[in-house]
């Protein structure tokens, strides 16, 4: 298949072998020395490296943008620097002529003609997989979303030639960073066949918009499944002003710190509250109302998180803005982004030392990419394979930042999120967790403890046989204790003190039960 696939196209694996060399050679070099020099600020010819590297992706075409903006959250492989270089990596390219689309539309869904009462061939915008035209369907505007002409046989034939190119660089790199690569190419394979792929589109943002539907002030397009495919989606065309034209959101009256504040609240609660988030919130993708209603589009990247990994991150959210060291470790451990096996005593400096970084501003006055970047910092230190759902919502917060801070440059992330998890009780849930967990951890340790003796559990259980009386008064007392404890849990979803107060009486009274003689 690999055969097929590369036959004619010597000259594209030369022409990606001769860009991509010199750009991997620095950035050996260029990591190699930011491990080193883990505590530098900052290094701007590292800076300089990455802005290249991503110049040679832009030239080597789509698979490459797409790649690209993939790899820009993975601080577990990137210097921090070559990371703010990809990051800015936009996914916007000249639109392809109309003569080599209008043939893809025909083939799925019929003469142009014959489907739209109108339908202009001028481009409204251009991707590196596809691109939007505006037509008249059943008397509305609509935007035609097409893929570009040979996108997938252009996609399958780079990753062919990556993974060849990846196979002989193999015994120049070290086994963590070619484990590494090869799992996001492997990622990458899968999810972007999934973007060319507008029926999951369509699923994606039918998921989104049942999920928001009367919480949130955002209007996605419905789309019009009866003539869509998996290479044209045809959905309610709503235009809007930019996100980021801060001058004409004003001149139309807009609270733009409000604006800022709504985005970023939706954003955050899809992330924590739904099953599927939006992963890819760039200023395309996002346009505003004249009422300041928001407008999103494009659903080609989601993501989603378990409640495991759901929790872990609001603790790491919560050790954030509190400067918890200890707890932060936990939390990166919990959602893989470190490993367990790793020296939490030189995690535990080398992020003290970031955190220092942070030019002696408090937790909830820094920006979500200075904390990110203290993490960031560690992972890169002690790398670890990052969880896709984690890579997508790294991802997802940088961009929502960058949005925010321009529409508002005094917008604080960490100050909304405190507030957010708040108003929602997420606080209350996490600490209930955690309690929880604790519990949870007491118990297979007791469990463990008494399984290594098995002499004195068989002396407990016949001492038990012999006092009935006395076991009965020890269960008595720990079912009460069970009950108190429960009801505690189910309190502190309204009143957190209280409940507190009960979860810990139980607590005391199932202690109580087991010392009892």
């Amino acid at each position: 298949m690999e055969g097929d696939i590369l036959k004619g196209s010597t000259g594209r694996t030369m022409r990606i072998f001769i860009s991509l060399y010199p750009v991997f050679k620095r950035f050996l070099k260029d990591r190699k020395e930011a491990k080193r020099n883990s505590d530098e600020a900052w290094n701007y010819r590292r800076e300089r490296n990455g802005m290249v590297a991503v110049e040679k992706f832009i030239e080597l075409g789509p698979t490459f943008i797409k790649l690209g903006q993939i790899i820009s959250a993975r601080p577990d492989i990137l210097p921090k620097e070559y990371v703010r270089s990809f990051e800015k990596l936009q996914d916007s390219v000249p639109p392809a002529d109309f003569r080599l689309v209008r043939p893809i539309i025909e083939k799925e869904i019929g003469k142009i003609e014959e489907v739209f009462e109108s339908f202009n061939p001028e481009a409204v915008s251009g991707a590196s997989l596809g691109q939007v035209y505006v037509a008249r369907y059943n008397g509305k505007d609509v935007a035609v979303k097409v893929n570009r002409p040979d996108a997938e046989y252009i996609v399958k034939r780079d990753l062919v030639i990556l993974g060849r190119i990846l196979r002989f660089a193999r015994g120049r790199l070290e086994n963590f960073l070619f484990i590494s690569i090869s799992s996001i190419l492997k990622e990458f394979s899968v999810r972007v066949f999934e973007e060319l792929d507008y029926r999951k589109e369509m699923s994606n943002a039918n998921r989104i918009r049942k999920n928001i539907e009367g919480r949130e002030r955002i209007i996605i397009p419905e789309m019009h499944e009866e003539i869509s495919t998996s290479r044209v989606l045809v959905m309610e065309y709503i235009p809007g002003i930019k996100i980021t034209d801060r001058k004409k959101l004003v001149e139309k009256n807009i609270d733009v710190k409000k604006l800022a504040m709504d985005l970023d609240t939706a954003f955050i609660r899809m992330l924590l509250r739904d099953d599927i988030f939006h992963a890819d919130p760039h200023p395309g993708n996002i346009s505003v109302l004249d009422d300041g209603t928001m407008i999103l589009y494009d659903f080609g990247m989601t993501g989603d998180l378990n409640d495991k990994t759901r929790y872990y991150l609001l603790s790491l959210y919560d050790a954030m803005t509190r400067g918890d060291v200890d707890q932060m470790t936990d939390a990166l451990i919990g959602v893989k982004a470190l490993s367990p096996a790793a020296n939490r005593g030189i995690i535990k400096r080398t992020m003290e030392i970031a955190m220092e970084g942070l030019a002696g501003k408090r937790a909830e006055d820094s920006e979500i990419r200075q904390l990110l970047e203290v993490a960031n910092g560690v992972v890169f230190e002690f790398p670890f394979r990052l969880p896709t759902s984690l890579v997508l919502y790294m991802r997802m917060s940088s961009l929502l930042e960058g949005i925010c801070l321009t529409l508002d440059p005094d917008f604080k992330f960490v100050r909304v999120l405190q507030k957010l998890f708040r108003d929602e009780g997420l606080f209350k849930e996490l600490y209930a967790k955690q309690i929880g967990t604790f519990l949870e951890e007491a118990v297979r340790s007791v469990e463990a403890g008494v399984a290594i003796l098995p002499l004195l559990r068989r002396e407990l259980e016949g001492r038990e046989e012999a006092m009935p009386a006395e076991r009965n008064g020890r269960v008595e007392m720990a079912l009460a204790g069970g009950f108190v404890f429960i009801a505690g849990i189910y309190e502190l979803g309204s009143q957190f003190l209280p409940g507190t107060l009960m979860i810990l009486a139980g607590i005391v009274l199932m202690a109580a039960s087991m010392r009892r003689k």
